[in-house]
Formats: C-alpha cells, sequence, structure tokens
C-alpha cells in the first residue's frame, strides 16, 4: 500500500458535482495542496451532467434556512461569475402561473414567502398581461420573477475546473473510497483504482461534498456516531424534449407540488424546449432511464399551462437524481452542512441533502464552508 499525503481533501465518489467543484475552487485559491478524490474516470457522468442548469431566485424556501439564504446570495453571485468567466447565461425570467382562480391566493402566498427571503421586484400579473408577455401560455394569472435565468451547466463546470487545476489543485481520478480512519485532527482514506490497488492519503482536512453518496462516504468514516448521518432517499426527476422550438422567452412554472416544483417549461441557451422534472422516490443510484410511459403524465399536467402541444410532440430526454434527507414537502427540506459543532470531528465537514438549488447556491456555499476551514 501506497501512502501520500496533503493539506486539503474534497470528496467526490461519483463524478463531480458544482458544489464540490466551487468549494474545491475556493479553498484553492488559498491552499495549494487541494485535492478532488474521483471515483469516475472523467468529468460529467453523474447527478450535475443532468441538472437542468436553471439559475434559480429564491423564492420557494422557507425563510431563514440555508437553502433560502444560500439561493438569493448565490443567484448574484452566479450571475458576475458568468459575466466575468463569459459562461454563456440568459436572464430569462420566469413566469409561475395559476391554472384557475383557485390557485391565485397561493400565487400571493408565493411572492410574500419569496419577499421574505430578499428577493427583489416579483411582479403579480393578471391573464392579460401574461398573455402579452407568452401568447401560447394559458393562465388565470401568475408571478414574473426578474432574476431567473439559465446558464451553460457544463461550462460552468469547466469553468470551476478550470480555476481550480490554474491553482495547482489535482484531481484524482479512478479512486474509489474504501475507508477512513480519522486520529489526531488528521484523516487516514484508502483508496482503489481500477486495478484494485489501494493508496493510504494522510490529510488535514477532509469535506465530503458527495451528493447523492456523501451519507455513504460518512458512514466510511472511522469514528463518527451515525447518529450524525442522516438517511438519504433519492428523488428521481424525468424530462422530456419537445420536437420543435417554440417563441417562448421566459421559463413557465405551475404552482409547486408536494415533492417537487411541478413539471415546468425550461429553455436551452440555445432556445430549445425542456419540460420537467417529475419527483419519484426510487432506490437505485445508477437508473437513469426516463420511461415512455411517462410521456401521457408529462402531456396533461404541460397541457394546464401550454394547450396546443401535443402529446406526440414530446420525447424522453433525460433524468436526474437529487439527494433528499427528508421526505416531508419540499418548501420546508433544508440543505444539511455538518460540521465540528455538529459531530464532533474537527477539520470535518459533511454536506448532505444539496440538491436543487445547488447549482444556483454553489458560490455562495463554498464561501460559507471555506469561512469555516
Amino acid at each position: 500500500m501506497i501512502a501520500a499525503t496533503s493539506n486539503f481533501f474534497i470528496f467526490l465518489p461519483r463524478n463531480y458535482n458544482f458544489v464540490c467543484l466551487a468549494i474545491a475552487k475556493a479553498i484553492s485559491e488559498k491552499n495549494n495542496e487541494v485535492i478532488i478524490l474521483e471515483k469516475e474516470d472523467k468529468i460529467g457522468q453523474i447527478t450535475s451532467s443532468r441538472n437542468s442548469g436553471v439559475i434559480h431566485a429564491g423564492i420557494y424556501y422557507q425563510s431563514h434556512t440555508l437553502k433560502s439564504k444560500f439561493c438569493v446570495e448565490g443567484n448574484q453571485l452566479l450571475y458576475a461569475y458568468a459575466k466575468k468567466f463569459n459562461v454563456p447565461y440568459i436572464n430569462t425570467k420566469k413566469l409561475i402561473v395559476a391554472n384557475d382562480e383557485s390557485q391565485i391566493e397561493q400565487v400571493f402566498e408565493i411572492k410574500n414567502k419569496a419577499e421574505l427571503n430578499g428577493v427583489e421586484n416579483l411582479e403579480i400579473l393578471d391573464e392579460k398581461q401574461i398573455k402579452i408577455l407568452e401568447p401560447l401560455i394559458k393562465s388565470s394569472g401568475g408571478l414574473l420573477v426578474p432574476s431567473t435565468g439559465i446558464i451553460d451547466q457544463h461550462t460552468l463546470m469547466q469553468s470551476y475546473l478550470g480555476e481550480f487545476e490554474n491553482n495547482g489543485g489535482m484531481v484524482s481520478y479512478s479512486s474509489e473510497v474504501k475507508k477512513i480512519f480519522s486520529k489526531n485532527k488528521k484523516f487516514e482514506i484508502v483508496v482503489e483504482d481500477k486495478q484494485h490497488n489501494q493508496t493510504a492519503i494522510i490529510c488535514d482536512y477532509l469535506i465530503n461534498a458527495a451528493g447523492i453518496f456523501s451519507s455513504d462516504i460518512a458512514n466510511c468514516i472511522d469514528g463518527l456516531d451515525k447518529k450524525y448521518v442522516p438517511i438519504t432517499y433519492l428523488a428521481k426527476g424525468n424530462y422530456f424534449s419537445l420536437n420543435k422550438k417554440l417563441p417562448i422567452n421566459h421559463l413557465i412554472y405551475p404552482i409547486p407540488e408536494k415533492i417537487s416544483l411541478g413539471i415546468h417549461l425550461t429553455l436551452e441557451i440555445d432556445n430549445s424546449v425542456k419540460f420537467g422534472p417529475d419527483a419519484e422516490w426510487v432506490d437505485d443510484p445508477y437508473d437513469y432511464s426516463v420511461k415512455e410511459r411517462l410521456k401521457t403524465k408529462f402531456y396533461h399536467s404541460i397541457k394546464n399551462y401550454l394547450p396546443d402541444i401535443e402529446e406526440s410532440m414530446l420525447f424522453p430526454a433525460y433524468s436526474g437524481l437529487r439527494p433528499i434527507n427528508s421526505k416531508d414537502d419540499k418548501t420546508k427540506r433544508d440543505f444539511t452542512i455538518s460540521t465540528v459543532e455538529n459531530h464532533k470531528i474537527e477539520n470535518l465537514i459533511n454536506l448532505y441533502g444539496i440538491e436543487s438549488p445547488g447549482l444556483t447556491s454553489s458560490l455562495a456555499i463554498a464561501k460559507y464552508v471555506t469561512e469555516r476551514l
């Protein structure tokens, strides 16, 4: 067994996510001995490669939660970053539309909650005003959210990675974590390559930002009391694409459902249209297939706000998995960032349940984590 040492370790056993890369980038600006452990042999294989690329405003989340704080702060940071580093983005804005008059009260509730979170310039619109903005959309009124947009998520990921590597950070590919030992404020991590060769690595700081596998990694840490490791549930979200482009300029969202934001209309940077995600609880972290049978469910949901759509126009696109630490109502769920104050192990930070709005929040989360090292 080979031994090596480093100051910092950022953990990601099943491919980069935006939060991992943002944290690694931020730390590498002050310390060039940062390593990302990556189980896969290349970038973009798992969850973040399936991100919708929406820059969220921060409107749905409970006030005074990490989600609301990081999303509102991260929204501004991400737009500024995209401008500075030439990452393609579009400030599309978003319309949250009511299907009928019975949902108008919920529109006002969403607006009030968003304003408590610090989201600005929201505007209640009636049916005619929405029709002027988006002639194809059917509604009884809704909410205009000016700070929502879309970003080229693949370019963003490469930009984060490029900055990290330019700062002297290193990625160790094909490095599967087998066991972690915590002793005397240091960590010994046993990793295994594709040929089953093992290496023991000693580091001073350990950050577990492994997305849907964060709980699995935490359970590998000898000395970490399992009562501090939440169960991670997997919520699968499927997307369908449209076989034609539409003259639509805003993202279109229905009133949120219990475990998701509902099947909404999202634009790509090239102005192509996709719909999703839905939400279903699953057990398999590797099944990203999109079932053709879901088309009818998507069609009936989309038709509520886009009446001219036909079921034959929809095609399976892709799916993604979100790590969820509670099956409660979506608006009540929060990110979990566990530090020594929680689990009693110095120099260890575990991140759990970093689902949406993880991409939007990534730079704000990175700032928060680095301040605690």
